[in-house]
């Protein structure tokens, strides 16, 4: 019996890490004494977050950076879509939409290509892009990407070893021109990735591994965006 969520449980555990990265995203990370910042390279900073579940004290990493000449609604596209995926994230041998739930939220069969020597690995998850409004401001977007069981491909059946991911890209557009240019929008992101790869492996070496994946995620989707959108209207 499969210990991963519903899709229904899945949309309600994604809500709550949407209500959650909203709030994180109004902290200061310089000044909280929970953000503990790990690494710096140009934009993109590596924090440890530290925060009290049920009496026990949990941490995570969280990545926050800024990307000039892409917007919020752009940035959270080129994750969100699929095919555009695949252009950019060249860890993904195929990766199939199994069902729509609505126009936001897709459930998606994805299998990442093998790394020798390990087992090649499969991931079942549903993904969730949200408007995040605001009066007076640009709107924020939000991509949600959770770990779940689908009766198409159940756990086991594949072939593969099963890695769940609980993913959340915040995007929030800075710009303040009435009439901006590309050279005036920018795209401020905090991001945050937690992997099991299946099978057994130590958590300080996922954490490691998370710690040094994490810039050049932000590296690659960045440039990718960046150049997906310089010859279009810009799109808010």
């Amino acid at each position: 019996m499969s210990n991963h969520p519903s899709v229904k449980d899945t949309q309600v555990k994604m809500q709550d890490l949407i209500n959650k990265y909203v709030e994180l995203s109004k902290q200061d990370p310089e000044s909280e004494p929970s953000w503990q910042c790990l690494s710096k390279s140009g934009e993109t900073k590596i924090y440890r977050k530290e925060e009290e579940k049920d009496g026990v004290l949990l941490d995570y990493l969280v990545a926050t950076t800024t990307v000039q000449g892409v917007t919020a609604a752009e940035m959270a596209e080129v994750f969100h879509n699929g095919k555009l995926k695949l252009e950019w994230d060249h860890t993904i041998e195929a990766d199939k939409k199994l069902e729509t739930l609505d126009d936001y939220c897709s459930v998606y069969h994805q299998i990442l290509k093998r790394v020798w020597p390990t087992a090649q690995r499969d991931i079942v998850y549903a993904s969730h892009k949200q408007k995040l409004e605001k009066p007076g401001e640009h709107p924020s977007w939000i991509v949600c990407n959770v770990s779940c069981d689908h009766p198409s491909v159940p756990e086991g059946t594949s072939g593969y070893t099963r890695a769940t991911i609980e993913v959340v890209l915040f995007c929030q557009t800075v710009c303040d021109k009435t009439d901006p240019t590309r050279k005036d929008v920018s795209c401020r992101i905090v991001y945050s990735a937690s992997v099991n790869p299946g099978g057994w492996a130590p958590s300080a070496a996922v954490r490691a591994v998370s710690q040094r994946e994490y810039p050049k995620f932000l590296k690659k989707i960045s440039a990718f965006a960046v150049d997906h959108v310089k010859k279009n209207e810009i799109a808010f």
